[in-house]
């Protein structure tokens, strides 16, 4: 029988009722992490420093790639041993668990509940960052070409079209439209280093090292744009043939911080989009290509919360004879309700702050150490207990990371609420 176990491929056994070419899941990967975490990567590196952005960037990218990779072993190995095609990445964890120590047997129902919230509330809070950066880029245009409006008007605007993308029901279907979305993101980057590598301005003016009380800033904006876990499962759970994809989210995290801080230094703003002039024709078709390619990427954040909540949560107690139309209604709702959550907090900077170090610190490094931990727990964690060590230390960092991440944002936006100024900053 253990014989068995061990030559069992779940990938052989998967029954995907619309699955995902490899070239369809890489595309939908790279639609989802690269986007609005690198375009505030200028931003990120301001709130460090040049050195220690640097320097930092590549910690934490290096931790990243590691939990990504733990990860995706993890959830194999669960369902190699379990003789199950797939799990979700709440059942990959309760299942590893249960093979780990015993102390940490007993956390399986918190697990769940935990895995399974935290999926939510990243992958709808990116969605309301997502409103927030497509209604700037249309705001940047009307004020130029129309009438200056506030930024909220713009995020109203954008509930039709969410609406109509959001009656789209599986991944596969989004496929062309995300293909589309990242071609034309090879002449939006084109543009954005045109305006990053020309007039640089003097090295001496940039900061090696700020403040360390706008260091938790760096570290949510940084772990929000190298993480999207949910949907690497989910999209990785409609692949017929899925395998492991590690980007180049860190280099491009590096060189946009860096080049980008030195070409606007402290004036940069949230996104380097807003820092791209208005007055001139290639800015502007830049705001309308990553707003275009935003608008894309909505649905694809929006999959994960809407699997979760329904599948999980709603499904079960909804009659059959009903069950399509009261999908398509909630699917409107996660696409209605994150306009008006963006609305009522449109600041991007410290949103996306918040929801990177906090969410991300469990999706993304403590979930995956803690299924590494328990996978690892009967075979050894290798010489001098290698593996423990590195999953501890990957715990340890997202608890540091995740808790001062999350104190700052959420004070400074107590303090932007108070004063009422500059909230869409």
């Amino acid at each position: 029988m253990a014989e068995l176990k061990n030559d069992y491929n779940p990938y052989e056994y998967r029954d995907v009722p619309f699955p995902i070419s490899n070239l369809g899941a890489l595309t939908n990967i790279i639609k989802a992490m690269v986007g609005t975490g690198i375009l505030v990567a200028p931003m990120a590196f301001r709130n460090a420093g040049w050195l220690n952005g640097l320097i930092s960037t590549a910690i934490i990218g290096i931790v990243v790639l590691y939990s990504k990779e733990i990860l995706m072993y993890g959830m194999y190995e669960i369902a190699r041993r379990r003789r199950v095609p797939v799990f979700t990445y709440a059942e990959g964890v309760v299942e590893a668990i249960a093979e780990g120590p015993p102390c940490m047997r007993g956390l399986q129902g918190l697990m769940r509940l935990m895995v399974n919230t935290l999926l939510v509330i990243y992958h709808f809070g990116s969605c309301c960052v997502y409103v927030v950066f497509i209604a700037n880029c249309l705001k940047n245009l009307g004020d130029k070409y129309w009438i200056v409006w506030d930024s909220r008007f713009y995020m109203l605007c954008t509930i039709l079209p969410l609406c109509l993308i959001y009656c789209v029901r599986n991944l596969k279907s989004l496929v062309p439209f995300a293909m589309a979305a990242n071609f034309s993101l090879i002449f939006g980057f084109g543009i954005i280093f045109y305006y990053m590598f020309t007039n640089l301005k003097s090295f001496e003016e940039l900061k090696p090292i700020q403040d360390i009380y706008s260091y938790p800033l760096f570290f949510g904006s940084t772990l929000f744009a190298f993480e999207a876990p949910g949907l690497i499962v989910s999209v990785e759970a409609n692949m017929k043939n899925p395998r492991s994809y590690i980007g180049i989210v860190v280099l491009m995290q590096l060189v946009f911080g860096f080049f980008g801080y030195w070409r606007f230094g402290e004036d940069i703003k949230s996104s380097i989009l807003q820092s791209l002039p208005y007055d001139e024709a290639l800015g502007n078709i830049a705001r309308v290509i990553f707003a275009f390619s935003m608008f894309i990427s909505h649905p694809l954040q929006g999959y994960v919360p809407i699997d979760v909540m329904w599948n999980n949560w709603l499904k079960a107690k909804v009659a059959e004879s009903k069950s399509g139309l009261l999908e398509l209604v909630f699917r409107l709702s996660i696409a209605i309700l994150s306009v008006v959550i963006a609305v009522a907090l449109p600041n991007l900077t410290l949103i996306l702050s918040l929801v990177g170090a906090f969410s991300l610190s469990f999706l993304g490094l403590i979930f995956p150490a803690m299924i590494d931990i328990s996978i690892r727990y009967e075979e050894g964690y290798g010489p001098i207990k290698i593996y423990l060590i590195l999953s501890i230390v990957v715990i340890v960092c997202a608890l540091a990371g995740g808790i001062t991440g999350s104190y700052v944002p959420i004070e400074q936006l107590i303090q932007l609420y108070k004063n009422g100024t500059n909230l869409t900053g």
